[in-house]
């Protein structure tokens, strides 16, 4: 028994190996980086390097295509590919070149052109009464700068087509959200068809819900929540819980159900608990980056996936509740420290107390402004609740399990050289290198 896996860089495709490993499911792992977590596993048996398939997807198709030759079982036993990152859209698109070599249980290529267009997506919602935040869908440039001027705000400018949270804005003006609009379509080369949308931000948690279909019906489903995302506010989750949410997988088994989708797939969620309607926000059409969470807890999609790809069919699972979490290595440590640092209402406190400082100053009371701002100084900088807000957010951290770091399994930990080694060229922590997305990569699958 033999899988491939792609973009082995991520902690999803290191989970999946590590999934399929334990179940004696031999690994190859392909990736453009050599130096990528799961190639370094111990369930790892080979990997192989391939073209970025955004810039050059030819080349991609070909490079995969050889490897899959190249690495095909001599016995005859189960043969499965499993893409992980978004050359899942590619290998869907080409699935005809692929399928008679190999076994996959993958969405349709117009299934998946459907869901990871935020455009489109919110467009399906909408004339199926899903539930999703208002969103402007542009057909021209003018027409995205006519309702930035009247719109609710806060909001998000988002690209239609990305990943990681990479191609999302949060503004709270038209002012903003046109300047977004502008920089994403210059940088990108965005026009008719793909211009960015603009959608409320609603209030709430982030929520995933995660799902593994065969032909329309569901076979699993679980969600988590993410309790850190970096960056915060607007970014990828980088500690989770699992969570009980029967309304947001149902909202969710209906989008895809409705599809008739076979394969996993992925849906964030805004939601503020209760009784509140969840907001359906996105869909990532294959693996998602949480995928540590929820075979950690559990819902074990990459072997689920494959004996779906080899049998044709699974039966539906339902694991027993787990209180495990886990966190993202480097990230989920970023966005701890972020949020402890973080506190918008004494921040503008101490900038009012500072500007007071300096405008009495001047004025020549300058004995008086000094012992005055030393007094209101404690109280805006608020050190002792700071560190008790620092220990409570810690502890949060204690039961969680690394994406990364395995006794049994302990040389993947060299891969995060990689996220360090992009953070070091690219001179900031940025998701866009890390997830080929913006900058990084052209801006639509192929």
């Amino acid at each position: 028994m033999r899988a491939i896996l792609t973009f082995a860089r991520s902690w999803s495709a290191l989970a999946a190996a590590r999934s399929l490993g334990r179940k004696g499911i031999e690994v190859v792992t392909g990736d453009e980086y050599g130096c990528s977590a799961a190639s370094f596993s111990r369930y790892s048996v080979a990997h192989f390097p391939y073209p970025n398939p955004d810039r050059e997807p030819e080349a991609f198709l070909d490079a995969l295509e050889e490897a899959i030759r190249a690495h095909r079982p001599a016995d005859g036993q189960p043969y499965v590919l499993m893409p992980v990152h978004k050359e899942t859209y590619l290998i869907s698109r080409h699935r005809e070149r692929f399928e008679p070599l190999i076994r996959m249980a993958l969405p349709s290529y117009g299934q998946i052109r459907q869901v990871h267009d935020k455009g489109s997506l919110a467009l399906y919602c909408a004339g199926r009464g899903l539930p999703t935040p208002r969103t402007v869908v542009p057909a021209t440039r003018v027409e995205f700068l006519a309702a930035a001027e009247t719109f609710a705000y806060p909001a998000f400018v988002k690209v239609r087509e990305s990943a990681g949270a990479v191609g999302v804005r949060k503004v709270a003006d038209a002012v903003a959200a046109i300047a977004a609009f502008e920089e994403f379509a210059g940088s990108l080369g965005l026009g008719d068809g793909s211009w960015p949308i603009l959608q409320h931000a609603v209030p709430g948690d982030d929520y995933c819900a995660t799902f593994l279909f065969e032909r329309g019906e569901p076979r699993a489903t679980m969600t988590y929540h993410n309790l850190r995302s970096y960056p915060a506010g607007s970014g990828t989750g980088v500690l989770r819980e699992t969570v009980k949410a029967p309304e947001i997988e149902r909202i969710g088994e209906g989008l895809l159900a409705g599809l008739g989708w076979h394969g996993v797939a992925e849906i964030d969620f805004r939601w503020t608990g209760g009784d509140a309607v969840p907001s359906l926000i996105e869909v990532n059409p294959r693996f998602w980056g949480g995928l540590p969470q929820a075979v950690e807890a559990g819902w074990d999609y990459p072997y689920l996936l494959y004996r779906l790809a080899v049998d044709g069919t699974v039966a539906r699972v339902d694991p027993p509740a787990s209180d495990v979490r886990t966190e993202t290595p480097v990230m989920g440590l970023l966005a701890t420290l972020q949020e402890a640092v973080n506190d918008d209402a004494r921040m503008e406190a101490m900038r009012r107390s500072f500007e007071g400082l300096k405008g009495s100053y001047v004025r020549g009371n300058r004995g008086r402004a000094l012992r005055r701002f030393m007094r209101e100084f404690p109280g805006t900088a608020d050190v002792p609740g700071r560190w008790e807000r620092a220990k409570a957010l810690f502890r949060d951290h204690r039961r969680s399990v690394s994406d990364l770091f395995r006794w049994e399994d302990p040389l993947p930990a060299l891969g995060v050289f990689y996220p360090l080694a992009v953070f070091l060229q690219s001179g900031r922590c940025s998701l866009e290198y890390l997830v080929g997305e913006g900058r990084a990569a052209v801006k639509s699958p192929r």
